[in-house]
């Protein structure tokens, strides 16, 4: 199944315009807590296949879409590929967190 694809700087117009989304950071927790996006909730990659077990994506919002990020990129492709075949509306973020250059970061 196809999913958008989005830059960072296309995110930050969406955060900025407060777009209605899930905003979902897939890094470690050590990661997040360092640093992440505003709004966005941390699932960790890792974690993610567990929640989908226990109906636990069930907890957004029905037809938001599911904003994903990760590092650089890949885990996020990998996480909205998997989710796009279950039906969820999800959007991949390109880059990650490396290639972010805007303001929306919230530190630890």
């Amino acid at each position: 199944m196809r999913y958008p694809i989005i830059s960072m700087r296309e995110l930050d117009c969406w955060i900025s315009c407060k777009r209605p989304m899930e905003l979902i950071d897939l890094r470690a927790p050590g990661a997040y807590e360092y640093c992440h996006l505003t709004g966005a909730v941390n699932i960790p990659f890792e974690e993610l296949e567990d929640m989908i077990e226990e109906g636990r994506l069930c907890e957004f919002q029905k037809g938001v879409p599911l904003v994903l990020y990760c590092q650089r990129g890949s885990q996020s492709l990998l996480a909205c590929n998997h989710l796009s075949l279950l039906g969820l509306p999800v959007i991949s973020v390109a880059g990650g967190m490396a290639a972010y250059r805007g303001s929306w970061l919230e530190w630890g």
